[in-house]
């Protein structure tokens, strides 16, 4: 009842009406992206009791036990594409992940038209080329039955200006941020809090001015296991509190569901749905879905995700190894 109590009311949150805080011109983009193909699907609520090398994008504490290599691969269109890696294993005690995120679109502009918000211009091949990369090195230990871990995050923001942009403007930056995780787990209830993207302003591509710095501090609650019938179920739950450099702030809360079935064992079937609250300046839906199969050691894995106000619609193709 406890786990049921606690998606309704989640959805409930979810379900009303959109909110008010605005947040944008943000660098790096590719940080409020989606970093996993099943957190897409569940509305962007990590499944953290059942973690995959990708949780270190999400929350590094969650990295102890976790052993398995992922590669995700998301497009908008023919215009613009991201690609994922990571990858976790046990050590020195604890848990230990590495992961590479790359984003490749085009701009409309210099200045804020380099990193507008929402996902619709990512379909439109704008005139400047912009390239990032993060790459993240994660450690989590158990210390008295709770789950600590700290990740840090290497990023580059490339912007390939034209001669009629102001030399005062800078074509590349870099900055070191910083993420931090706990969790536990209660009973059949694994319960996590991280903060994420503690850092410096990026400024490439723009006049020296201010980009905000779009930090989060994120409470998740997941279960999974459950059975009902022939059928597997899990449910998770986040709530994500996203606070950018001019103090304006945003509440996004997001609830998502997972129901398998294994004919043979060893072979599941899996079906994803989620949905989650979005700001008035995100023009995606607030619903996504997604199928996968896990084989043995082999995970294959597809999300959906449209955009609210247009036909436009983005894919997210992912596979793992346990």
């Amino acid at each position: 009842m406890i786990r049921i109590a606690v998606l309704v009311s989640a959805l409930a949150v979810i379900c009303s009406a959109k909110l008010s805080a605005q947040t944008y011109h943000t660098l790096p983009r590719v940080l409020e992206l989606p970093a996993s193909t099943r957190a897409m699907a569940l509305g962007g609520a990590y499944m953290t009791s059942t973690p995959q090398a990708d949780v270190l994008f999400y929350n590094p504490a969650l990295l102890v036990g976790v052993q398995s290599f992922s590669l995700d691969v998301q497009q908008w269109g023919a215009a613009s594409w991201t690609a994922t890696a990571a990858a976790s294993k046990q050590w020195l005690g604890g848990g230990i992940g590495i992961g590479l995120q790359v984003l490749q679109y085009g701009a409309h502009g210099p200045g804020g038209y380099t990193a507008p918000s929402g996902q619709a211009h990512l379909f439109d091949a704008g005139s400047l080329p912009v390239s990032e990369r993060v790459a993240t090195i994660g450690y989590a230990r158990e210390i008295k039955g709770i789950n600590l871990g700290l990740a840090i995050k290497l990023i580059e923001e490339r912007v390939a200006l034209n001669k009629f942009v102001t030399s005062d403007a800078r074509t590349r930056d870099g900055a070191v941020w910083f993420d931090a995780g706990i969790s536990k787990t209660f009973f059949a209830l694994t319960t996590s809090l991280s903060y994420q993207n503690n850092g410096g302003r990026l400024f490439a591509g723009e006049y020296l001015g201010d980009y905000q710095v779009a930090d989060r501090i994120t409470l998740g609650v997941s279960s999974s296991g459950m059975q009902f019938g022939i059928f597997d179920y899990g449910i998770t739950a986040a709530i994500t509190q996203v606070r950018t450099f001019k103090e304006d702030s945003a509440t996004i809360p997001a609830a998502g569901l997972e129901i398998s079935y294994w004919p043979i064992r060893g072979r599941t079937f899996v079906a994803r749905a989620g949905v989650q609250r979005t700001p008035y300046y995100e023009d995606a839906s607030p619903f996504t879905f997604g199928f996968a199969y896990w084989g043995d050691n082999l995970v294959l894995e597809w999300s959906f995700h449209g955009m609210e106000q247009s036909e436009l619609r983005t894919h997210r193709f992912g596979v793992s190894w346990r």
